[in-house]
């Protein structure tokens, strides 16, 4: 399929002016990723590894005849990744059994040895005739060096190495440290030998992939602090010269949101909406995208912007590949069209998400699990457009125009900047974009990939066998244990339903305990089994968060629900807005002094805006 034609008659179909030089640059550029994608077969299977010294030795099976997603065994990612995938087959693999010597030469060669190479990638893409679209940066001290790999090793870029400790993710860069990074970034850049200086050349995009401030000082700026991924990328008179994507956290967590991005479809769409129709507001609401986006063969899923509409869609879990959800807020709540909600609300994904999130502040410190970003991409967002300060609502690209973008092939990062006569926020600004620069949102249907069978290896297990095996344990030895080891095991599989029979059986059995309640708890969820759910919860004696979010999730809006049990589980540290939930049964049914005793409990350890809004709801009852 000719990708430049299919190009042209998407730009004449939507009846706009021309595109700028900048976008149309990001066509050719997806253009590019869409060649390359398309040139390498896929095979129908994942495979798992226990370790890093694996993953690398996985890395270098693939080539340029076929290449699979390769994970870390680690939950929720795992499991995640494979309800998407639907892969043909799942195998563990067993260790290497060695540790890594030298890790950057270990981590090169299994980049270069993907393109039938051996230790020099810049050897295999010349060989290949590939001219790398992009670059990635990592440390190989970096945890996030994993997903490192899977990038270069993916879409055919650049391996580099850079320094460390720059600071965490909620720290703002210092002036002089900004231009020492970028300093180092365009040293590396000009070693390779490759043309960078300008968008449109050979490299295009830069992918940062370690533990980073989301924030920098920026001394062509207007007004700091602005986005490090708008920053880097850009030369020190500001000129953007590449696009940057940022990817840190686990290695686990970083190989799973490269692998989703190489490897997963995106064409199931998810919207929310909580701006009003008026003057200025309206232009980053949805207008006809739910009808123009089954023209391209994507499904568009819309609910009400309201806190009731938000509950209702995501009782069971919300199964979208990409997310479109604009909000105001902080970095500690969002509004919706009705009332603020804390982000422990936010929905649980039950498959890997791309997500644009127009919303002040979310990203301002990515990495705490309690903020608006951090729970966002602690369920499984591996692609996050949002902004890490107050940005103003004209520094995002309206929904309209990033779906044209995306539509005509300009990746999904790219499309989120305002490119320089568009829009005074074209300048380095505060709009961060986490996730893989290269990634495509394309038309169903325009990426088509040549898929293999799955192939049996000497190193491997079949998950499918081990599955086997454990279910026939439960009948040999039916106890808490073994019953939640099937559990487990069908549930990474994808098989909600079986773990679902086992949970039933080994109630039959009495072999019910807290491992088998914990193993279910999240098929049970998403098959919306209450009574189930309630069952296992109460045999757990000391909830995780996420399996307090799926309580609250499932079952808070029923007014048959365990009060008690709520009441026990309000949730850390945004209790008030679980309150408000049940606030009127537990008047009714516990009365007006518990309903005081608990806002008083809760505010012995609460602070900012929940600490505000206990005591303003404490002053009620005692006026």
């Amino acid at each position: 399929m000719n990708i430049l034609p299919l190009l042209l008659s998407l730009i004449v179909s939507q009846s706009t002016p021309a595109p700028s030089l900048d976008v149309r640059a990001g066509m050719f550029l997806g253009a590019r990723v869409a060649k390359v994608q398309r040139r390498l077969p896929l095979v129908r299977q994942v495979v798992l590894v226990p370790d890093e010294a694996t993953y690398l030795d996985e890395i270098s099976k693939w080539s340029t005849e076929s290449r699979w997603p390769v994970l870390f065994e680690q939950e929720p990612f795992a499991s995640q990744f494979i309800r998407s995938f639907k892969p043909e087959k799942v195998w563990r693999r067993e260790t290497v059994g060695k540790s890594i010597q030298d890790k950057e030469q270990a981590m090169v060669r299994a980049v270069a040895s993907a393109w039938n190479g051996s230790s020099s990638i810049e050897n295999a893409f010349a060989v290949f005739k590939l001219p790398p679209a992009g670059i990635v940066f990592t440390n190989a001290n970096d945890p996030a060096r994993a997903g490192a790999v899977a990038l270069a090793a993916g879409r055919g870029q650049l391996l580099k190495f850079i320094s460390a400790d720059w600071g965490e993710s909620q720290t703002v860069l210092s002036a002089s440290l900004t231009t020492k990074l970028q300093q180092e970034i365009d040293k590396e850049l000009l070693s390779t030998g490759v043309k960078y200086a300008k968008i449109g050349d050979t490299i295009d995009t830069i992918t940062l992939c370690q533990t980073l401030p989301s924030r920098v000082t920026f001394h062509s700026a207007v007004e700091n602090p602005v986005a490090i991924t708008d920053v880097i990328g850009r030369n020190e008179s500001g000129t953007r010269f590449a696009w940057t994507g940022w990817i840190f956290g686990s290695k686990a967590q970083s190989t799973y949101m490269a692998m989703s991005s190489l490897f997963l479809e995106r064409d199931q769409y998810w919207f929310c909406n909580t701006y009003p129709n008026t003057t200025g507001w309206s232009k980053y609401g949805l207008g006809n995208i739910p009808e123009t986006l089954p023209k391209y063969g994507i499904e568009a899923e819309v609910i009400q912007g309201s806190t009731t509409g938000l509950r209702r869609a995501e009782i069971g879990g919300v199964c979208a590949d990409v997310m479109y959800f604009t909000t105001k807020g902080n970095a500690d709540f969002l509004e919706m069209s009705d009332e603020r909600i804390a982000p422990t609300w936010l929905p649980i994904l039950d498959k890997p998400t791309a997500l644009y999130f127009l919303h002040s502040w979310s990203l301002k410190n990515p990495g705490g699990r309690s903020t608006v970003g951090g729970v966002w991409l602690s369920r499984g967002v591996y692609a996050y457009i949002g902004s890490s300060h107050e940005p103003m609502l004209s520094a995002f690209v309206p929904p309209s125009e990033m779906l044209k973008r995306t539509m005509s092939l300009v990746p999904f990062l790219v499309s989120a900047r305002w490119n320089v006569g568009e829009n005074p926020y074209a300048r380095a600004w505060r709009v961060n974009t986490i996730g893989d620069p290269l990634m495509l949102c394309p038309p169903k249907g325009v990426v088509v990939r040549v898929v293999l069978p799955a192939v049996l290896d000497n190193d491997y297990v079949d998950v499918e066998t081990t599955a086997k095996q454990e279910t026939q344990q439960t009948n040999k030895n039916p106890c808490d244990q073994t019953y939640a080891a099937a559990i487990q095991t069908a549930i990474l599989l994808g098989q909600d339903s079986t773990a679902q029979e086992l949970w039933k059986e080994s109630a039959k059995q009495g072999s019910l305990g807290p491992e088998t309640a914990r193993s279910v708890m999240p098929a049970l969820f998403r098959l919306q089994d209450n009574d189930g759910f309630l069952r296992a919860f109460a045999l757990v004696k000391k909830p995780k968060n996420i399996e307090r979010d799926m309580l609250w999730q499932l079952v808070s809006s029923r007014v048959d629900a365990p009060l008690q049990v709520l009441v026990d589980n309000l949730r850390e540290p945004y209790p008030f807005d679980d309150l408000l939930v049940i606030r009127n049964r537990v008047e009714r049914n516990l009365g007006n002094n518990v309903m005081i005793r608990i806002i008083q409990d809760k505010l012995k350890k609460a602070n900012g805006r929940n600490k505000r809004e206990l005591q303003r709801l404490l002053k009620e009852y005692n006026d």
